[in-house]
Order: C-alpha cells, then structure tokens, then sequence
C-alpha cells in the first residue's frame, strides 16, 4: 500500500556524496525526512528515495555536513504519465485498454446452460439466440422476467428458466418440467385381440376374462381376453390387460442388385478452412463450397476455449475431402444372401412388439440383374393389442 501511495504522490530518487555520508544519513533522520529505499554505491556515495517536498530540505541538511545531493531521477504518475506525450500511439493503446476492460465485461461473450437433463442445451442456446440474447448482447438489455415467459411457450419441457450475467460470462440457468408417468384409464373397458393369425403359446390375464386358451388357433382380430367379466349373477366391465404370446409366421420378400458400387482406393486430399463468428460464417475459399462427386467429406470442429472450460463462440472449420472414385464390382452368391437374411430379420424384429424368430427358412436366386429372396419367418410374438370394447352378444359370434 505505501509502494502504491508513493507511486501516486510521485518521488526522486537522490544520490548523496561527501567524505563521510552516513553524517548525512543521520542529519536527514534527525529533520524528519523520510527516505527508503537506501542503496550503497561505495563507500563515499549512498542512493536513496525520498518525497519531491523534502527535496530542498534534504539538500540543505547534506551540505551542512560538507555533502552534496544530487537528483538522479525524478518517479511516479504524473511523471509516467509526462512520458506518454512522446509516445502517442502507446498512450492511444493504454486508454483502448482501460476503455475495453471497462466497456466489454458489460456484453455477453459466453454462454453456459446449468440444470438441463432432457432439452438439450443447443436447444436452449438457439432459442435464446433467435430472442436476441447471444454472442455480443448488451447485459443490461436482457428482461429476465419477459425472456422466460418466451422461453417457456418456446420450449413447453421447461418450468423456469433465468439469465445470470457476470462479466463477459452469461450463465443460463434452467429447470426443467417434472412428466408424470401416463395413467391407464381403467373406466374405458377394452378387449385384447390378436394382431395376426396364430396359435397361442401363452397367456398372461392380468385383468378381463379370457376367452381363448393356449393351443388354440385364432384369426386375425379376434378377441383374446374380454373387457366384460362373466361371474354368473353379475357383468364386470374393466379394461383388459395383459400379454398374449403366440406363433406366428411371416412371408417376405427382398432383392439388392447384382452389380454394387464401391469406393476405389484414396486419391488427392483437399483441404479447406472456414471461421465461424458466433452465428456468422467466414470461408477462407471462394468457390461454391460443394466437392465433386466420388469423395468422402470429413468436417473437424475446433472450438476456442477460455480458461474454465468456458467455450468461446469461435470456431476454426477444417473440411477435409478425400477423392475415391466408384468402382462397380459383382457380389458373390454367398454374401448377398447374407445381406437379404439379416435385412429380413431386422425387419421382422421391427415389426414385432416383442417376441422372437424361432425358425426362418430362405431361398435366394438370382433373376436378371438381381438376387432375389422369398422367405418364411416363423416366430413366436406378443399378438395382443387392447381395442375398446364391443357388446357381449356380438363377442360370442367372434
């Protein structure tokens, strides 16, 4: 604190000579002034500091003792600021500083999102952005309470949202809303009926009545497990629920060409920069931006980040283009059966709710320029879907 207050008040810095100047030492002590900083140079020569105001006293003092002082420097603001005359530009860049650190801490140059699980924070960052608040928003210009009404109606997943603004950081706080689990509406009675034909193999009733048994062959549509429960001197209507699992059997039917095209070995590399300055974009390349056909396009992100794992919104785009030209080359017998066999049965798992292939038979054959597969997928599935309920009378014609 006093190297500080010294700065700002200004002082010399005083050379002091003389046969015997630890006389003058001891003079200026007894008048009172104050000195620091003390430096031996030999021994008939001592440097020291001492206020602009005790200058001339401490020159008196010094030469009754037959000494002399000599002013080897004058230090401090007013001082430093003297020499900034003669260096204009550097003078210029000094009050640029002071005005930017002053100025900029009042825009927003990151953003951070807390407290999000499920709405993903780009998401959020977009929204805010189409609302005005991003990259170069003046702080004090943001309403917190109107930017969350508007956030809320953009993103309904969200209970309460805030921005809070310190410095050049924004820090996006959020919650999210709660989803209750979906409630089964038990007043609707339902039946469950088969999806497919099948025979039944099991059968789980948590609650309805079941009108089929296992080893019993239904058709499509029919009812499994009926909302109205018959208990001789009463009717129960409820919603059927359960799981019905039978076997079923599937047909499909699927070609690939004989001739694919492929990728050839790697050629030329080329590659190309462009910057991306907050929503802006800046291509270092003056085409049109899209690569010829036959090349594999490879786009790197490499994004500017401070200190703290704060990201700044500058990001470095390296795209990098491959050239691999298509080769047309004839697939084996062997391996586009492989293919067909597993597309098929992807897709037959797609189409089952839940459930099993148990067995699969396939016949591929080549017709023309394709290969052609006819297949029989049997399966053992969950056929059960819960329609509302019909009258009792019309069920027994089912």
């Amino acid at each position: 604190m006093n190297r500080l207050v010294r700065f700002l008040r200004g002082y010399y810095r005083v050379r002091i000579r003389g046969a015997a100047p630890e006389l003058a030492l001891n003079r200026l002590a007894e008048g009172r002034i104050h000195f620091w900083d003390l430096r031996r140079v030999d021994d008939f020569t001592q440097e020291l500091s001492v206020r602009k105001r005790d200058l001339a006293e401490a020159r008196r003092l010094t030469e009754r003792v037959l000494g002399e002082a000599e002013l080897v420097r004058e230090a401090g603001l007013l001082h430093s600021l003297r020499g900034l005359r003669r260096r204009r530009a550097f003078a210029a860049a000094v009050a640029l500083i002071l005005a930017a650190a002053y100025v900029l801490p009042g825009f927003i140059w990151c953003l951070t999102v807390e407290g999000n699980e499920q709405v993903p924070s780009e998401q959020i960052l977009r929204e805010l952005a189409e609302l005005g608040v991003g990259f170069g928003t003046w702080g004090d210009s943001i309403a917190p309470q109107e930017l969350k009404n508007e956030m809320l109606v953009r993103i309904p997943q969200l209970e309460w949202l805030t921005v809070n603004h310190s410095g050049g950081l924004a820090t996006v706080i959020v919650r999210e809303r709660e989803t209750a689990p979906a409630v089964i509406d038990r007043r609707t009675v339902t039946n469950l009926i088969a999806s497919r034909d099948c025979v039944i193999t099991r059968m789980e009733v948590l609650s309805g009545q079941a009108v089929r048994q296992p080893g019993q062959a239904v058709l499509a549509g029919e009812v499994l497990v009926s909302g109205y429960a018959d208990w001789e001197h009463c009717v129960q209507a409820t919603r059927a629920l359960g799981e019905v699992y039978g076997r079923t059997q599937r047909r499909l039917d699927a070609v690939t060409p004989v001739e694919w095209a492929y990728e050839g070995a790697p050629g030329a590399v080329h590659t190309r920069y462009a910057l991306l300055l907050g929503r802006k974009r800046i291509n270092f390349y003056q085409d049109s931006g899209i690569w010829g056909a036959g090349c594999d396009k490879m786009v790197a992100y490499r994004q500017l980040t401070l200190p703290g794992d704060h990201a700044f919104p500058v990001t470095l785009v390296v795209e990098t283009a491959v050239e691999r030209p298509l080769e047309m080359r004839s697939a084996a017998l062997s391996d586009a059966r492989s293919l067909l066999v597993e597309g098929t049965s992807q897709a037959v798992r797609a189409d089952m709710v839940a459930g099993e292939i148990v067995q699969q038979r396939c016949n591929v054959k080549q017709a023309g320029g394709l290969y052609c597969l006819s297949g029989t997928f049997s399966c053992v599935e969950m056929v059960a879907r819960s329609v509302p309920a019909i009258l009792w009378e019309s069920e027994e014609g089912t």
